[in-house]
């Protein structure tokens, strides 16, 4: 009851207490754009962001300086949390980018949270190719997931089967890829492919390592195929396919390989302020445990999001994953500026089938910002 009134109260907020976005200013500076040209309730992108950055951060307008680093400070707030974490923790992200010649570098680099170490979480070349509609990617990316599983992240819970390990694999979708993404774009349809030979094993504001008492990495390059189009003026749908092999080395027994596949689909439909999205996802590995058995695993989630105006939403979504025991939650949630370049949102993940719940939050902060916005 006290989490319910609290999340009303969050409710309030949000229509008392939103402001335009602005958000960190490395291309708005460059291009003399409001950050709120790109973003919605920062980080999360709006369809023009989405667009930009699809074409390696670059537009076709005049170039001007910009302060070349930022940061995004983000302060998180756990109600009960689980013995030996802290009710508050700390976190923050540098971002770069600088263009050379048609080729965008980027990165995107954890300064470490809860004792865990920093890293570089994405980092990569970009480039447009406007000829043939095709984007290239070469480095640390994410793959091009239906949500952001790190970067632009609208709560703080993961989204369905994003975070799954399966037995000993330890390679969930939300992990960025070592490797090449091409990106084409024909007709109204866009196709990505993906090959990957490592990834990066953490979380992006950071964290501490968990030792799961062995040594995994790929054994051959994973591969992907991604497609979405629209079905409708309102309604787009897509599928997905990842194959691939780990090798695990425990630290006691032998070194085995674990070949896997994941396939997924999904549907998003956005009507005036009302946003719907659903993804579920399958897969199948071959020797999950070192002892030859085939573990079958699925998982996703359905997302109800209502804009309240431009820069503020109220949220509510329901995860399922088997992996294979069974977990389910429904995540609600509600987000606005308090200022132009602070986010507040605020949570409540309840169990299903019992379990207690977690409210928390976090503000988000992104420094420094244009001169005179």
């Amino acid at each position: 009851m006290r989490n319910s009134i609290l999340l009303t109260l969050a409710a309030l907020c949000v229509l008392a207490c939103t402001r335009p976005a602005l958000a960190i200013p490395l291309f708005a500076q460059r291009y003399h754009l409001q950050c709120g040209a790109c973003h919605s309730v920062l980080p999360e992108l709006n369809a023009f962001g989405v667009a930009f950055r699809a074409h390696g951060y670059q537009l076709s307008a005049p170039k001007h300086g910009t302060s070349g680093v930022a940061i995004r400070y983000q302060m998180e707030y756990e109600k009960d949390p689980t013995g030996g974490n802290r009710r508050f923790t700390p976190g923050g992200i540098l971002l770069s980018n600088a263009d050379i010649g048609k080729v965008s570098a980027f990165v995107h680099y954890n300064l470490g949270a809860g004792g865990g170490p920093s890293g570089l979480y994405l980092g990569y070349l970009a480039t447009y190719n406007e000829h043939v509609k095709t984007l290239y990617r070469l480095g640390l990316f994410e793959l091009p997931l239906q949500q952001s599983p790190g970067q632009r992240l609208d709560d703080l819970a993961p989204y369905g089967y994003y975070a799954a390990h399966v037995e000993q694999n330890d390679l969930p979708l939300s992990s960025p890829r070592w490797g090449m993404q091409m990106e084409r774009t024909v007709g109204s349809t866009i196709f990505d492919a993906t090959v990957s030979v490592g990834e990066f094993k953490g979380a992006a504001y950071g964290g501490k390592p968990v030792d799961t008492g062995e040594t995994t990495h790929p054994d051959q390059p994973e591969i992907g195929l991604f497609a979405h189009t629209p079905l409708t003026k309102n309604v787009d749908v897509g599928a997905a396919g990842l194959i691939g092999a780990r090798k695990n080395e425990p630290d006691f027994g032998a070194t085995y390989v674990d070949g896997y596949r994941r396939e997924g689909l999904f549907a998003h439909s956005r009507i005036n302020r009302l946003d719907l999205q659903a993804e579920q996802w399958w897969g199948r590995d071959t020797n999950a445990d070192g002892f030859g058995s085939i573990v079958g695993s699925s998982g996703g989630y359905f997302r109800l999001k209502y804009y309240v105006t431009d820069h503020a939403y109220l949220a509510a979504r329901y995860d399922a994953q088997a992996v294979p025991f069974i977990q389910r939650d429904l995540v609600y949630y509600a987000a606005f500026h308090v200022t132009p370049h602070a986010r507040l949102l605020i949570q409540n993940v309840q169990p299903i089938g019992g379990g207690i719940s977690h409210l928390g939050g976090a503000l988000t902060l992104a420094v420094p910002w244009p001169k005179g916005l």
